[in-house]
């Protein structure tokens, strides 16, 4: 863009010059002369405004790393903590229902000793992906540490919790996951605890802390199973 505003300028001072050799007047420069310098204005109005765009993409995509996980493109702990503080208080305001899902991969440790890390990496991106892709667009996915997920759901209560819940645990459980650097099927289940706000869970650390609990449970009857509260009060 400065280029072109340069070499905008040097040719238009070169046409200035060839018209004064044919004007000996002064007044016969004025209408040039105010078109030349609304066009530099035009032209500096443009740069600035290019430059302005570049900065907020680059902030934009500061913002974005700060809030995503770089592994697996879910959001990360610290934007997960913000939304969950937001959506609490939206449910405490509004009387809404929330809940979480708690989702771990079951013995996701043998993986990364058998077919090695960068295989380990592989299976969390896609077993991200196809959570996302079952989540509606105002649900919240983040990464919530290792191979331990958390997903907010605004406006859902017990029962739809449990609902999601198994559609996902299904989901994992029956995909085939490739391993593509090395030609070989990895079968893979998570194990899931929810949890709703509301009754005795009136914080976020009590929320949080009902589905790990949840989670705890499920992963101590056997793995690849579902825990909720609603599952719980079922006989």
């Amino acid at each position: 863009m400065g280029c072109l505003i340069t070499l905008f300028v040097l040719g238009y001072l070169a046409y200035a010059n060839l018209f004064w050799e044919q004007h000996t007047q002064a007044a016969d420069l004025i209408v040039p002369g105010v078109f030349f310098f609304g066009a530099c204005f035009v032209l500096l109005s443009t740069f600035l405004s290019l430059n302005t765009g570049l900065d907020i993409i680059r902030i934009c995509e500061l913002e974005k790393e700060s809030s995503t996980d770089p592994l697996t493109g879910v959001y990360n702990r610290r934007h997960m903590d913000k939304c969950l503080q937001e959506e609490i208080a939206k449910a405490q305001r509004y009387k809404f229902d929330l809940s979480l899902l708690l989702i771990d991969l079951d013995n996701f440790k043998l993986i990364n000793d058998q077919h090695g890390h960068q295989v380990g990496d592989q299976v969390l991106t896609e077993m991200s992906a196809l959570v996302v892709q079952e989540l509606r667009s105002f649900d919240v996915m983040a990464r919530y540490g290792g191979e331990e997920f958390l997903v907010i759901a605004p406006n859902t209560g017990p029962e739809y919790t449990h609902i999601l819940a198994e559609r996902l645990r299904k989901k994992i459980e029956t995909h085939h996951f490739i391993a593509a650097s090395k030609a070989l099927e990895i079968k893979l289940t998570i194990s899931i605890g929810g949890a709703s706000y509301g009754g005795s869970i009136t914080s976020q650390e009590s929320l949080v802390l009902r589905a790990d609990n949840n989670l705890y449970l499920a992963k101590g009857q056997g793995r690849n199973k579902v825990i909720t509260d609603q599952s719980k009060d079922s006989p």
